[in-house]
């Protein structure tokens, strides 16, 4: 599967159906047919509310809120795993 990066859902989907290794995954996790395909793909065809989680976990995207993100990032800047601040002696390479 194509690296993420900075791709949003549409491009996620256009890049796995037009994928030949990739599209028979997406088509039966959207119980779609290739009349289907063609018409998403030429804007003729939109993914229902009922088909973004089977959309999502066959792209093997998650969705996740800013809010566990913002956490996770301060864990890696402090250090989720620190010895020193769980023995309440600063935080690693703080200088303290």
């Amino acid at each position: 599967m194509e690296n993420i990066g900075m791709l949003s859902i549409e491009r996620g989907l256009r890049a796995a159906l037009t994928n030949p290794k990739e599209s028979p995954r997406i088509i039966e996790a959207l119980n779609w047919d290739g009349s289907q395909v063609s018409r998403f793909l030429s804007g003729q065809l939109g993914l229902t509310i009922d088909k973004v989680d089977a959309a999502l976990g066959a792209l093997g995207y998650v969705c996740v809120k800013p809010k566990y993100l913002d956490a996770m990032a301060t864990l890696c800047q402090v250090g989720a795993n620190c010895e020193c601040a769980r023995r309440g002696m600063g935080e690693c390479g703080s200088g303290n």
